[in-house]
Formats: C-alpha cells, sequence, structure tokens
C-alpha cells in the first residue's frame, strides 16, 4: 500500500521523478519512480538534514517544520516529517510546480499516516 501512496503521489504532482519514505534513520521503508541517481542514499542524507533543520527550529522557537524545499541545479526536492519518525522525500523536474507540489505532498503525508499508525 505504501508504494501505492508513492505512486499517486508521482503521477499527480506534474514533474515529479520519484518518491521515497523513510525512518528516522534515513532507511528507506518504500519508493516509487525512477530517476538517474541513488533514491536511496539522497532520502538518507536529506532525512540527516531534515533532521537539523528540525533541531535548529526547535531551539530557535521558531515552530514546527512542516516541510523543507532543496532547491537544487538539477532539481527540486521537497521533503516532509511523517508523524515523529518518518519523513517522505519527493524529487522534482526544476520545471515542476512546487505549489501543486506541496499539495500533492501534504495529502501523501496523510495518507501515510494514516497507513502506518
Amino acid at each position: 500500500m505504501l508504494e501505492k501512496i508513492l505512486g499517486r503521489l508521482i503521477t499527480s504532482v506534474d514533474g515529479a521523478q520519484a518518491a521515497i519514505f523513510l525512518d528516522m534513520d534515513g532507511e528507506s521503508i518504500a519508493q516509487s519512480g525512477g530517476v538517474a541517481v541513488d533514491v536511496r542514499l539522497i532520502g538518507a542524507w536529506k532525512e540527516i538534514q531534515l533532521d537539523h533543520i528540525k533541531a535548529i527550529t526547535d531551539r530557535l522557537g521558531l515552530g514546527t517544520v512542516h516541510a523543507v524545499l532543496f532547491s537544487l541545479d538539477e532539481g527540486n526536492q521537497l521533503m516532509a516529517p511523517v508523524l515523529d519518525d518518518y519523513c517522505l522525500l519527493l524529487l522534482l523536474s526544476p520545471y515542476a510546480n512546487i505549489h501543486s507540489a506541496m499539495a500533492g505532498l501534504k495529502i501523501a503525508v496523510n495518507e501515510l499516516a494514516v497507513e502506518i499508525s
């Protein structure tokens, strides 16, 4: 079922290339789509970055992190926490609509939260 949720996310967002669902250690639980890079390696690295961002925002009293956008030359990466121990990473083309990606990501995060709880 997790792969179906990720697959729906990719097909619902123009420019989405891959999605990966990770645990708090950066280990891949499920993934969908494909790109020329190792999605699991990127996911593990981004999960570490998300943990640091969440810790900093908490320490500074800035509120809850709902999503983080990494804007890179080869495309964008949008990441969101799922409950306390998981996260979802969506890899996008450089031309993907970020607003649409955020909307799709929010739906997928909610579906994943229901599925794993």
